[in-house]
């Protein structure tokens, strides 16, 4: 099946249930086996769905879809073409509807959890499945790290769409999921990906300013992040942070229940921190006249909110904080402040951290332990912005020993552009280390760090950064870290010499 396409069993579904308010052109009615929402994906008795996207509008591209084989159109306009067609106010919302009705409703037949913020997303999400796990459940997760289908673990999809998300969701429930977690991004609120999506819960982790780039206004991003609340069944509750200013505001908008996490605010489940070192942290959650102690090998107080998320979210659902404990007790995981230990005298980090507000988060995660100096390897991709590169630079300088920046891949070609816009942040540039090279920047840091110092190598996670050998091997940067650690050995893939680059290193 392709991203755009889903398809349904022989007898399929009537339209009119599925889109009651369309206005219908050409038919009173219409049994629908099959969508498409790409008009060169379409095939014979297809139901095109014509919709706007950033650079083309899917109405234009009708006719090619019916000469292909639609049977019938579904846009938001009145078309020049010879077919029954269904006009709505939003064919992207529609689109979503009918993949899930064609999929057969999954999420309706299990108990489904949506996850969205800013930051911690992935985290919390995998905080919920484990706790579920703990339990004794069987969990589907969809995040940005992977997809869990029951018994089939899959890479997480570059397309998260509506057919996409249908069929993962059918696939989980076809596999005996009783539970389902999907993590989504402001972007795939804003374009509709979830819609046909039914919730039982929906967290929402924070809502930061430094995301508001990609939606043009402060208020069509609050207004994406709000469309997980619309997913919500008539039964689903909201769990938001009450000490997140932005969130805070939206509590008024909200008009299904609310449970509310918080530190420092007034909520319902709350936390409180008791020790926290670099090797972990145990801090107390209460939720009213109950209590228990978490010990949590990630550090941190953006992961107690997450924590305190998935607690709010299972202890609804049923699960006793005991349970709760257990599961948030039992996660690392990869790419997130994920501690990489291989008994050197310094500490050693790897995150995906990319946005300022991300990146300042796991330095004062880390920074607060640390008795020696803090390094933060940054990095630099397409995904920031000019401003977002000039306020990294401005944080690395004011909350690091030692700064050193680099690509997000390691790639032949250099440029230098996105490197001089983080220098702009720095009042001193001097201060910075330059090393475009990736596996360099992350030997240079390592090979200089001094007993009690930490090493931060943000911006890539668990994601591979290169491609090793015959086999193919995926380098990640723990597997970097690793490698020199273990070995004390240059890592240069330029290097042929066994001695000092060893593919076997890499080896999974």
């Amino acid at each position: 099946m392709s991203v755009s396409h889903c398809k349904t069993q022989p007898n399929g579904i009537r339209l009119n249930n599925i889109l009651p308010y369309a206005r219908n052109v050409g038919s009173s009615d219409l049994i629908v086996r099959s969508c498409c929402g790409q008009w060169d994906e379409c095939e014979p008795s297809d139901l095109y769905v014509a919709v706007l996207g950033n650079e083309f509008d899917g109405h234009d591209y009708a006719p090619e879809a019916i000469r292909r084989g639609a049977s019938a159109v579904v846009g938001e306009r009145l078309l020049a073409v010879e077919c029954p067609q269904f006009i709505v106010e939003d064919s992207r919302q529609a689109y979503g509807l009918i993949c899930h009705a064609l999929a057969g409703s999954p999420s309706d037949m299990m108990t489904t959890v949506g996850v969205s913020g800013t930051d911690g997303k992935t985290v919390t999400s995998h905080l919920i499945h484990s706790i579920l796990q703990q339990a004794g459940h069987q969990v589907g997760l969809a995040t940005s790290i992977e997809s869990r289908l029951g018994c089939l673990t899959l890479p997480p999809s570059p397309n998260v769409n509506p057919p996409v998300m249908a069929d993962q969701l059918m696939q989980m429930a076809m596999n005996d999921c009783t539970h389902a977690i999907v993590e989504s991004s402001s972007i795939s609120l804003a374009q509709r990906a979830c819609s046909g999506l039914t919730l039982d819960a929906a967290v929402l982790t924070n809502i930061r300013r430094s995301s508001l780039g990609m939606h043009g206004s402060e208020e069509n991003y609050m207004r994406a992040k709000t469309r997980l609340l619309d997913c919500l069944k008539p039964t689903g509750f909201a769990v938001v942070n009450a000490d997140d200013p932005a969130t805070h505001q939206l509590l008024d908008r909200i008009e299904t229940p609310v449970l509310s996490i918080g530190i420092h605010q007034t909520a319902e489940l709350t936390a409180k921190m008791l020790d926290r070192n670099l090797n972990g942290q145990t801090f107390v959650i209460r939720a009213g006249s109950e209590s228990i102690a978490v010990r949590t090998k990630i550090i941190g107080k953006q992961h107690i909110y997450n924590c305190l998320s998935a607690a709010a979210v299972t202890m609804t659902l049923g699960i006793d904080l005991s349970t709760i404990a257990q599961g948030l007790e039992s996660v690392v995981i990869p790419g997130r402040l994920e501690r990489v230990d291989c008994g050197q005298s310094f500490g050693v980090w790897v995150d995906s951290a990319k946005s300022p507000t991300q990146v300042a988060t796991a330095i004062a995660a880390v920074g607060a332990g640390t008795k020696g100096r803090v390094w933060c390897i940054c990095s630099t991709d397409h995904s920031q912005t000019t401003d977002d590169r000039r306020k990294l630079g401005n944080i690395l300088e004011k909350t690091t020993d030692k700064a050193v920046i680099t690509s997000a891949e390691v790639c032949q070609q250099i440029d230098y552009e996105p490197t001089h816009q983080v220098l702009d942040g720095f009042d001193r540039p001097e201060m910075a280390k330059i090393i475009p090279n990736r596996l360099r920047a992350i030997e240079y840091a390592l090979s200089n760090a001094q007993p009690d110092d930490a090493v931060i190598v943000a911006g890539c996670g668990e994601k591979p950064i290169a491609v090793v050998g015959d086999r193919n091997w995926n380098v990640s940067d723990r597997d970097v870290c690793q490698a020199w650690l273990y070995d004390n050995a240059s890592i240069d893939c330029q290097q042929t010499d066994p001695d000092i680059h060893r593919f076997d290193d890499f080896q999974p």
